[in-house]
């Protein structure tokens, strides 16, 4: 049976929860970071260093950044300056230069306490998971009582998509916050797009004790579920989701797919209009829909709603298949050739566009062609359906590692 796994993981990010790694994120799971102004006095200047920790505290670092500048002038070697410096300009929200002058710290002195976790906090908030994630190990080593490094961590590896290498981290932050729901959720994905369907199934299921009307969880669980194969319980989910929140994106579309792979059409047709209803260009539904019109032999309809997915988007082998059918039931061959040659292009293993078109040719006398594409189709076999998960990320497989 077939494994769901819908639309690309661009075009997704906006219908399917994915998060956007900005530091408020961490506020939103509950587990505010705090910059850690340094502790260790330098013995230079005492009266400055206590003055600019005052005014940062008194929220004018920009006052306490004059005096640190100076300071650095004066004592270029100090790595509690650029520390204090660095903590100043990353309340400004000046990461990038608060984050070299972190590094400069570190480099004066590797031992200087939180310098590694403030410069891992202020490359996660610029969105530089891969260059965060170093120096929040080493955070993570200093004070590993300390679960916020560790969050930051499998945090940074899901922005990189690496699920995978995300997931025990986040599983040890939950299990440190056991309430925080938000988090679970995070979690969930990260099981999910890992292909860790038990332990995703289980998170969605914390999830939904906690809250029974988290559409979020309805839909991804029912995704997890046709992973399982599990195809009438993950409708069952989607058509919960639909009920609780019909106008959430891709909800529909979700549910129509599956009821489409079970063949069921009639119960297909409407989720999709349902999905063009709330978003006219989803390109997906436009395609599935299209499909149903050519089956229903509507052509000049299925042709209307092929043409405009192809304009939206212009890598979904379906359509451009199904818009090949169209045109060969016109009679109007090399639109229908080119048609499946774009079919052909976008997923060559594929044996039924190669079909299409050897009987074109054959039908216009080209033998030496047809016997190509015919030779073409031994080799090949239809691929199994696509899952629910590679249907909504528009790959062959989870998200990329």
């Amino acid at each position: 049976m077939a494994k769901l796994f819908p639309m690309n993981f661009q075009t997704r990010k906006k219908a399917l929860f994915l998060f956007d790694f900005v530091g408020a994120r961490i506020f939103l799971l509950g587990m505010a970071v705090l910059l850690l102004i340094p502790q260790s006095p330098i013995h230079a200047q005492q009266d400055d260093v206590r003055r600019a920790a005052e005014l940062s505290q008194a929220g004018r670092p920009h006052d306490a950044e004059l005096i640190w500048r100076q300071l650095a002038r004066t004592h270029p070697t100090n790595a509690n300056v650029h520390l204090g410096l660095g903590v100043t300009l990353a309340q400004q929200g000046n990461l990038q230069e608060a984050a070299s002058e972190y590094r400069r710290a570190l480099t004066l002195n590797p031992r200087l306490p939180d310098v590694s976790f403030n410069l891992g906090l202020a490359e996660f908030k610029q969105g530089h998971f891969a260059a965060a994630i170093k120096p929040l190990i080493a955070a993570a080593r200093e004070k590993p009582q300390d679960k916020r490094s560790g969050l930051l961590i499998g945090m940074s590896y899901f922005g990189l998509h690496n699920y995978a290498k995300a997931t025990p981290y986040l599983q040890a932050a939950s299990a440190a916050d056991p309430s925080n729901l938000e988090l679970h959720n995070v979690l969930a994905q990260s099981c999910l797009w890992s292909a860790q369907y038990a332990c995703a199934m289980a998170e969605y299921k914390a999830i939904l004790g906690a809250d029974p009307d988290s559409v979020q969880a309805h839909m991804l669980l029912g995704q997890a579920l046709d992973s399982l194969d599990k195809r009438t319980e993950a409708i069952a989910e989607l058509e919960t989701a639909a009920r609780i929140a019909p106008n959430e994106p891709n909800v529909h579309f979700e549910l129509g797919y599956l009821y489409f792979t079970q063949h069921d059409y009639e119960r297909a047709a409407p989720q999709f209009e349902l999905e063009l209803k709330n978003n006219p260009e989803s390109a997906q539904a436009l395609t599935y829909l299209g499909d149903i019109k050519i089956r229903n032999n509507d052509d000049k309809i299925a042709e209307a709603l092929l043409t405009k997915a192809i304009h939206l988007q212009d890598n979904i082998r379906l359509a451009y298949f199904d818009l090949g059918i169209v045109y060969a039931n016109q009679k109007r061959n090399q639109d229908a050739i080119k048609a499946f040659l774009r079919a052909e292009e976008l997923d060559p293993r594929e044996p039924d566009a190669h079909y299409r078109l050897a009987r074109i040719y054959m039908a216009q006398g080209e033998k030496q062609k047809a016997d190509l594409e015919f030779a073409k189709t031994k080799d090949l076999h239809s691929k199994t359906t696509e899952s629910l998960i590679q249907k909504v990320t528009g790959s062959t497989g989870p998200p990329p590692q």
